[in-house]
């Protein structure tokens, strides 16, 4: 995991409140791998859709603030277009010099 441990701990802290103060039911326990829910799965499957859900998450806005929150979100999504741009050592071992 490549995060802020304030970050985390800040967000995991706010969801706990904001779960015991709504009284939120977290559901069923998750067994096995929690990405293969389907379509209907509450996690993100990669980084551009996780950048995406938290733009647009209320909780996470009230969670950082308003300011931390629109700086986070535009700082993932410049560092996942860097990344995009980027062509991997293993892109040019596979198709550069065997084409």
């Amino acid at each position: 995991m490549d995060a802020k441990p304030y970050l985390v701990a800040a967000t995991v802290l706010a969801g706990i409140r904001h779960g015991l103060k709504n009284k939120i039911d977290p559901g069923p326990e998750t067994k096995g791998n929690g990405y293969e829910g389907g379509e209907d799965a509450a996690i993100p499957v990669d980084w551009r859709m996780a950048i995406e859900a938290a733009k647009g998450s209320a909780f996470l806005k009230e969670a950082l603030g308003e300011d931390m929150h629109r700086t986070f979100t535009a700082i993932k999504a410049a560092e996942y277009a860097q990344v995009m741009r980027t062509v991997s050592e293993v892109d040019y071992d596979l198709y550069l010099y065997t084409v």
